[in-house]
């Protein structure tokens, strides 16, 4: 294969950027306003908010797996992501326009309902959506350096959907009433991935797949499993969940915790999103270039120190020294996004380790699997905030949209839950990487045995496309290699 051929166009680029933009937009309004909209806005009790996320998640080990199967057991004309994708853009458009619904008048009961059976339905949305999404960049081209760079692309792009959210706060708090203005940022997101998805499947293209329809869903999930350096990359996530926490938990500190003369707590929560974002978006520009320089693995355990030190560095000076404490925290926002790209490249690359180790990539289950772990991750944060309500003893509005003042103990519980809490768990996710093997001249021994087994490979295939009759029939097709 030439790597330097390219497959994928201006049109079908741009087509993953405005996807990539809504989804992280969609995923960023959840989970930056929800936690705050049922508590100050429905005034729903934390523990039924804890409960909720904590049955998302069990919800979540169902239907990721069974998004991931479904996919790898389809061949259709179109494809076997495309078809969902189109589907999916539907379904999410129309819950987002209902998810942030203010009906705070409602009984509680009613409400609780409510909010439970939207959030639900976001997440199955989101999956349906969101698994073929990533998994169709792993066949948009058979060229791997191609591949990568559209999974850093969709990444970076993507990112910028992050902030938009808490711009279109800053912008339209002013003027649309605090209870009413999540439901116009969610509609307003909505109609941005309803267009992006679409336009994503009308453009784009799966020139490199491998049809699994026919193994057995448990041979998919004993082959996915044998994936050694992805199970090393979503381990490593996993772990570091709670930095998902500083951005959850931000709006709270921009109402509660930090007090800056002549600002409002929109323009707190933008600032805040403005320092960490900064660094959050400078760490995703420059993870692809240290990668290329050193490898994942040890950018995997650089950065992961970084993020473990500036945090805990941002707690010890204090959020009353708001004004040292921000530029550390942009700094331990590196972190953030390299650990936001990482997982993506890491995954697809292993792809090729799993071919190479059992014949099968199976890239439907396998970013399933990555699917799962970013909602995982998502909900270890989303709960770990819902505790911490909980455990500082934070005091819920009375009247809807209206704060009330929070104890000291209050207020440095919700700080140290966006600063030391993610800086102990970055630490402790270096340990995982340590046994990652598919690296340096390991890594380029598996890619050269690969490629001189799909060249062999395609030369038997050669073969017997011109073999007629029943000598077609007498040759056999090559054991698979399990190593």
């Amino acid at each position: 294969m030439n790597e330097n051929k390219k497959y994928i166009g201006k049109k079908e680029k741009f087509s993953y950027g405005l996807a990539a933009v809504g989804s992280y937009m969609i995923a960023n309004v959840i989970a930056s306003y929800l936690q705050i909209f049922l508590t100050d806005i429905l005034i729903v009790s934390p523990v039924f908010i804890l409960v909720l996320m904590v049955a998302a998640r069990f919800w979540d080990m169902a239907n990721d797996p069974i998004m991931g199967i479904v996919i790898d057991k389809t061949n259709t004309p179109k494809g076997k992501m495309r078809p969902y994708i189109k589907v999916g853009a539907f379904l999410i458009f129309g819950v987002s326009l209902l998810m942030f619904l203010p009906i705070s008048g409602a009984p509680a009961w009613l409400k609780m309902v409510f909010a439970a059976v939207m959030y639900l339905a976001f997440d199955t949305a989101y999956t349906i959506v969101d698994v073929p999404a990533m998994g169709l960049m792993s066949v948009a081209t058979p060229n791997g350096k191609e591949r990568a760079s559209l999974l850093s692309f969709y990444v970076t792009i993507g990112s910028i959907g992050t902030v938009l959210p808490i711009g279109l706060m800053a912008a339209l708090g002013s003027f649309i009433p605090e209870t009413w203005v999540y439901f116009a940022i969610a509609a307003i997101t909505g109609v941005i991935i309803f267009t992006g998805y679409t336009l994503l499947y009308r453009n784009s293209k799966e020139r490199f797949a491998m049809h699994s329809e026919k193994v057995k869903i448990k041979d998919m999930f004993k082959t996915a499993i044998k994936n050694k350096p992805m199970l090393l990359t979503l381990l490593t996530s996993m772990i570091a969940a709670p930095r998902y926490l500083i951005m959850l938990a931000a709006a709270y500190i921009a109402t509660y915790v930090i007090s800056i003369p002549g600002m409002s707590s929109e323009t707190i929560l933008l600032l805040l999103y403005v320092v960490v974002g900064g660094g959050m978006f400078a760490g995703i520009l420059i993870t692809p270039l240290v990668y290329k320089k050193i490898g994942y693995k040890r950018t995997s355990i650089l950065f992961g120190i970084v993020g473990g030190v500036f945090l805990t560095a941002t707690f010890l000076v204090g959020y009353a020294n708001y004004f040292a404490a921000l530029p550390l925290m942009c700094i331990g926002g590196l972190a953030l996004g390299a650990y936001n790209v990482l997982p993506y490249p890491m995954v697809g690359d292993s792809l090729d380790y799993l071919e190479w180790k059992t014949g099968n990539r199976m890239e439907g289950v396998c970013f399933s699997f990555n699917s799962f772990v970013t909602k995982f991750n998502n909900a270890i944060g989303a709960i770990m905030l819902s505790v911490g309500i909980i455990v500082f003893q934070f005091r819920q509005p009375e009247v809807s949209g209206v704060p009330l003042p929070q104890t000291e103990f209050t207020l440095n519980g919700l700080f140290a839950m966006v600063t030391l809490i993610p800086a102990i768990f970055f630490f402790i996710s270096i340990i995982p990487m340590a046994f990652n093997k598919f690296t340096g001249k390991n890594r380029e021994r598996i890619l050269l045995e690969l490629s001189q087994r799909r060249a062999s490979e395609a030369v038997i295939a050669d073969e017997c496309a011109e073999c007629e009759g029943g000598a077609a029939d007498g040759v056999q097709k090559p054991a698979e290699n399990h190593i």
